[in-house]
C-alpha cells in the first residue's frame, strides 16, 4: 500500500476515533484497471481521495437530498476530498455548497476504507469516506439546493429508498 493510502487513512481514523469516538470501519477492497489506479494513486497523494458526508438533524427531524446523478435515492448532503483538505471540512463545505446551510459536525457513525487495486489481494492505494452526525447552525433553515441537487427536506421518518449505510442508522 502506498504512503499516501494505507498508513495515512489509518492516522486519518484514529485522530477521528480521537474526536468522535468509537464508529465502525468497512473495509473494501475493489480491482481496477491501470489507468485508474494511477488516478487513485495521484488523487491519493494530493489527499483528495476519500470523502464525507453529513447527517444533520434537528427536532427529530433529518435532512436527506436526492443527487441529479441518482434521483431515485435519498442520500446525506456530501462528496469528494478536496485538496488537502480534511474530511471535517468536506462534510460541512459540501453541506454548505449543496444545500446552502451551516453546519456543525457532533459525531462520526460510519467510515468505509476503500483499497484499490490491479488484482485482488494486491498492493494499492487507499481512500476513506466518512458518515458525520451533525447539526445546522442559526434558527432559520431554508434550503437552497446546489445544480446538483434535485431535492432537499427535512423528514420526520425516513423514506423508503435511501442509500446504505444511511438505512442502518436511520432505523436507530
Amino acid at each position: 500500500m502506498s504512503r499516501q493510502g494505507s498508513a495515512a487513512v489509518g492516522e486519518t481514523i484514529e485522530q477521528l476515533r480521537g474526536a468522535y469516538g468509537g464508529f465502525p470501519v468497512v473495509e473494501d477492497r475493489t480491482t481496477v484497471p491501470r489507468r485508474a489506479l494511477v488516478e487513485c494513486m495521484a488523487s491519493a497523494s494530493e489527499g483528495r481521495l476519500g470523502g464525507a458526508r453529513a447527517l444533520l438533524e434537528r427536532d427529530g427531524r433529518t435532512l436527506l437530498v436526492r443527487y441529479r446523478e441518482n434521483p431515485d435515492v435519498w442520500d446525506l448532503p456530501g462528496g469528494s476530498l478536496a485538496r488537502h483538505e480534511n474530511h471535517e471540512q468536506t462534510a460541512k463545505r459540501h453541506v454548505a455548497e449543496q444545500v446552502d446551510v451551516e453546519c456543525a459536525l457532533t459525531g462520526a457513525f460510519h467510515a468505509r476504507r476503500q483499497t484499490f487495486a490491479l488484482v485482488d489481494g494486491g498492493e494499492g492505494t487507499s481512500g476513506l469516506w466518512v458518515h458525520f452526525e451533525g447539526e445546522p447552525l442559526g434558527t432559520e433553515i431554508e434550503l437552497d439546493p446546489s445544480d446538483e441537487i434535485v431535492e432537499a427536506r427535512w423528514f420526520d421518518t425516513a423514506p423508503d429508498a435511501v442509500a446504505a449505510p444511511l438505512r442502518e442508522r436511520l432505523a436507530e
